[in-house]
């Protein structure tokens, strides 16, 4: 995750070398390019030293005035069971793939003072 004044300069700076040679280009986001960004937003969130939780979910590219121009693409199948020979590999690796879906969706864990614990 990048704050979201990386993304923005970007932009702006796209928008000015593009805009340069045609002007109708600077009106679009990041001067009419497709930009590929790729990560995933249940990753762990921004270090803002000092920061406030506010200040946290305001860094992040969700808050951004560039968030409604994007097209969120989300992976649906794991490319690591395509690739496996052995069906115990096949069978190994589909329960753990699910594990770290259902991690990541926090579905799991046990809440104690507001720490959740997964059984590893």
């Amino acid at each position: 995750m990048m704050h979201k004044h990386c993304f923005e300069a970007l932009d702006k700076t796209l928008r000015d070398i593009i805009g340069y040679k045609d002007a109708s280009k600077s009106e679009l986001p990041f001067g009419g390019k497709i930009i590929v960004l790729g990560g995933d937003f249940r990753d762990i969130l921004l270090v803002i030293p000092k920061g406030s939780r506010q200040d946290i979910v305001n860094a992040i590219l969700n808050s951004s005035y560039l968030w409604p121009h994007c097209e969120l693409l989300t992976l649906t199948k794991t490319m690591r069971l395509q690739n496996s020979d052995a069906d115990t590999d096949l069978k190994e690796s589909k329960e753990f793939s699910d594990w770290i879906l259902v991690v990541g969706d926090d579905s799991i864990g046990n809440s104690f003072d507001g720490i959740d614990k997964v059984l590893i």
